[in-house]
């Protein structure tokens, strides 16, 4: 079977391999079990959407990187309960990543409809399924192997169980503004696929810690990370151009908290009618604005 790879998506793989290699080497169980705080970065409403999401990305993949940079021997009780712990960081990046995607699938791209640019809403019927195409499954499945292949603390007999994959290399992409909001459905969809995979601590079977499912499981966590800053790369390119327009560039650069105090009167709304809520009615454009409030106000 041949597999359609972007050379890019191949280049991001192999830094994370060769960056997880480096740790594994200095892995020390005392550093590994102290869990870093990211509760002041989530809660930060001071800065723009964008440069939020730029950073839950970086730290999306330091932490995912260190959290799985641990060989099979080292994984004791004690390490097993610090990796455990590690994946409530990172559930929680992951969810709030879905929620800055949301708010720019839907309330970014509508103010972009007020531009003069050409940047096609999603179709609702599509956007709320999340499925990400056969062919990309295949280049996930792909990179899985190639990280399994090259993480040394994967285990390498799993390379028995994929078959030959032929890798046909796509040295450029085409990318188009117009493509930005496939391009933000197919981020949210690595993102649902990824919360998925990393249980709550309380939930994490022990059974994750033998092979072969340890393997399978942290290949697949990584080549969905591989795939998500692939699509993320995209983003911001698409970001850049459309930063060449001052209208635009104005959009993007709004600040989160700016945006929630636009909708503030909505709250204001909610308070006047609090004692007879059961009883009040919202009109279409009432019920649109309170989407975008509950989806802004908790970035």
């Amino acid at each position: 079977m041949r597999v359609a790879i972007s050379s890019r998506h191949i280049i991001i793989s192999d830094k994370l391999a060769k960056e997880m290699n480096m740790m594994s080497k200095k892995f020390d169980l005392r550093s590994y079990s102290k869990i870093e705080n990211i509760d002041s970065m989530l809660l930060n409403r001071d800065i723009s959407v964008e440069k939020k999401k730029r950073l839950l990305i970086e730290k999306l993949h330091s932490l995912v990187a260190k959290t799985f940079a641990i060989s099979r021997k080292n994984i004791a009780k004690a390490a097993f309960n610090s990796l455990a712990n590690r994946l409530l960081s990172i559930r929680k990046i992951v969810m709030k990543l879905r929620s800055i995607n949301n708010y720019l699938e839907t309330t970014f791209l509508n103010e972009l409809n007020f531009l003069e640019l050409k940047v096609p809403m999603q179709n609702n019927r599509f956007r709320n399924k999340r499925s990400i195409a056969n062919d990309e499954l295949e280049a996930l499945e792909y990179m899985a192997y190639n990280l399994i292949g090259k993480v040394v603390v994967l285990d390498k007999r799993l390379l028995a169980e994929y078959k030959s994959r032929e890798r046909n290399i796509i040295s450029k992409e085409k990318i188009e503004v117009r493509d930005l909001a496939s391009i933000l459905g197919k981020e949210s969809g690595a993102l649902e696929h990824l919360e998925a995979k990393l249980p709550p601590p309380r939930l994490l079977p022990a059974a994750l810690k033998e092979e072969p499912l340890f393997t399978q499981w942290v290949s697949r966590i990584l080549a969905l990370l591989s795939y998500l800053e692939h699509q993320y790369g995209k983003e911001m390119e698409i970001f850049s151009r459309l930063k060449k327009n001052k209208t635009a560039k104005s959009r993007i650069g709004k600040k989160i908290v700016q945006l929630a105090r636009e909708r503030s009167r909505l709250l204001d709304i909610m308070d006047d009618k609090a004692a007879s809520m059961d009883k009040l009615r919202l009109d279409g454009e009432i019920k649109k604005e309170l989407r975008k409030l509950t989806t802004t106000i908790t970035l």
